[in-house]
């Protein structure tokens, strides 16, 4: 009697499926990327099909974040793998778990092809070397090792169908996988207990919803201020005691940074701060998943093991610091001071993100788009949970943040998402209001419309370079909006901002606001935030 077998399409489905995968992007070609789009809908896993390649493997590794398990994304060989590069180097340093299975080549092929063939391998591997990814063999074993291991790795498969149709037994069993030693923690409660006045920075490491209470329960012991990296922000919500703004290396955090005898890093990932070197003076104990190489400072202790697992053994023993809850309070209201500079209201971004944010009373997750417009948005959009605002700040691409919204919106239907983005950063990914009509996200997206690369042209003044056109007749984004569907209004005086925020908010389905926004305030907020 034969054993029974299935194929490794059939497997891979089925194998993604049970570990939480919803729904796969993707632009396919010809060949296998339609046998896998059929293989997934067999297992209940829905396929959508994007504008670009790029915005699909964001969309898969946002989907990843917010699950807790795998994304994954498809394409075509040649042009598709290539246009999919910006999403993979997102992946890659913005540390999402995305899989993107490309199309690929046979032997048989390439002693005649040169038409759409380079190394497709090569063109992926720094990629990958970045995020700590791999190229994985169409092979059980591996696809097993990266799902229960990837934590926020992406991968890539090139699959021929053959590979795809290769039949395998259906008794198969995974191999077994040994559990970490327990960490050594002796130096870190020995800077712990020595310490009167601690900072805390959470990182893009403790973004994880198992590590909500754990957190919460160590800062509070600790009795100290916690910073927020931009990826980290809602691991403390905005509302705690213990909050005291944002951590980006910069100048607006020093005053909180050099008033502290240890700080305390809690699953900061250097890949999301400024091109700056360390400023700060009190010694570190850095508490991490993983190493990090390079890094901005030599800790005087680390520890590299599970949070869930080093946070509740540290807790134990700590019983509070010098900081005085008011001390914390001012820390906190100096940084929403100097996150303001500049702002005289009307139709600033600080104003439009205030206004969004009392008439989104429910706060859909926020995405947020590279560009001057991202102070205020994760300044001033309300953090209560980790992953309420999402934004590339290893890569930190524009074209980000609508993909983004359209994955978090499909992620969590009801919640919803909205996209702020800059006018450049639209540009890059208009096709996506497709994407969005098609799938019927609950999705707002909020294009802060000034008619420039704004930051990129404050950066041209401070150098005292002339006029090098980085400013453009600004576009009528709602009509643009319009004509794929979508709800949409265009907003040109201050007396328009709160209506069409209402009637956005209490609508359903795409809806745009199109905003001629104040560029002014921008250099003052960036010189107080970056110095």
């Amino acid at each position: 009697m034969n054993a029974a077998t299935t194929t490794f399409l059939d497997w891979f489905a089925s194998r993604l499926k049970k570990a939480g995968l919803d729904r796969a992007f993707g632009v396919p070609g010809g060949g296998a990327s339609l046998d896998l789009m059929q293989a997934l809908r067999r297992q209940g896993v829905e396929t959508v099909v994007t504008a670009r390649e790029d915005a699909a493997v964001m969309m898969a590794g946002i989907s990843g974040v917010l699950a807790q398990g795998p994304g994954l994304a498809f394409t075509t060989k040649g042009p598709g793998l290539a246009n999919a590069t910006n999403g993979l180097a997102s992946a890659a340093l913005d540390r999402m778990p995305a899989l993107l299975v490309a199309e690929s080549f046979t032997d048989g092929e390439l002693e005649f092809l040169s038409h759409q063939v380079y190394p497709q391998s090569e063109l992926v591997a720094p990629l990958l070397r970045q995020g700590q990814g791999a190229e994985l063999p169409p092979d059980r074993d591996a696809v097993e090792d990266w799902i229960n291991g990837s934590g926020a790795a992406p991968a890539v498969m090139f699959p021929s169908a053959s590979d795809f149709n290769r039949q395998m037994p259906d008794d198969w069993q995974p191999r077994d996988r040994t559990g970490s030693a327990a960490p050594d923690l002796e130096q870190a409660q020995s800077l712990l207990r020595a310490c009167k006045r601690p900072i805390v920075i959470m990182g893009l490491e403790a973004a994880n919803s198992d590590l909500t209470a754990g957190l919460r329960a160590f800062a509070s012991k600790l009795g100290a201020p916690v910073l927020c990296t931009y990826m980290a922000k809602g691991c403390i919500p905005d509302d705690d005691p213990h909050y005291a703004g944002i951590f980006t290396g910069g100048a607006i955090e020093q005053a909180a940074m050099e008033a502290a005898d240890l700080i305390v890093l809690v699953g900061l990932d250097p890949v999301e701060l400024l091109r700056k070197p360390w400023a700060f003076s009190a010694p570190v104990l850095d508490l991490a998943e993983r190493a990090y190489d390079p890094h901005y400072m030599t800790p005087a202790g680390q520890v590299i093991a599970p949070l869930l697992e080093t946070l509740p053994a540290l807790a134990v023993g700590i019983d509070g610091s010098g900081w005085e809850p008011t001390e914390i309070a001012e820390l906190r209201m100096g940084f929403l001071h100097g996150m303001a500079s500049g702002d005289s209201g009307g139709l600033s971004s600080t104003a439009v993100v205030k206004a969004t944010r009392d008439a989104f009373v429910d706060h859909p997750r926020l995405c947020v788009d590279a560009g001057a417009h991202m102070f205020s948005a994760c300044a001033f959009w309300p953090g209560k949970a980790p992953r309420d605002v999402l934004i590339s700040n290893g890569l930190a691409s524009m074209g980000f943040a609508v993909p983004a919204a359209i994955a978090t919106a499909l992620h969590e239907p009801e919640r919803g998402a909205i996209a702020m983005t800059g006018d450049g950063g639209f540009l890059m990914c208009l096709g996506e209001l497709k994407t969005a009509v098609e799938t019927k996200a609950n999705v707002t997206i909020i294009v802060f419309n000034d008619g420039r690369l704004s930051l990129i042209d404050i950066k041209r003044e401070d150098r005292q370079m002339p006029d090098l056109d980085l400013s453009w007749t600004a576009p009528d984004f709602a009509a643009v909006a319009r004509g794929f569907g979508f709800a949409a209004w265009q907003v040109e005086q201050d007396a328009e901002l709160m209506p069409a925020l209402n009637a956005a908010a209490s609508a359903s389905g795409p809806r745009l606001i199109d905003i001629r926004i104040d560029a002014s305030p921008y250099r003052e907020q960036l010189r107080a935030l970056r110095g």
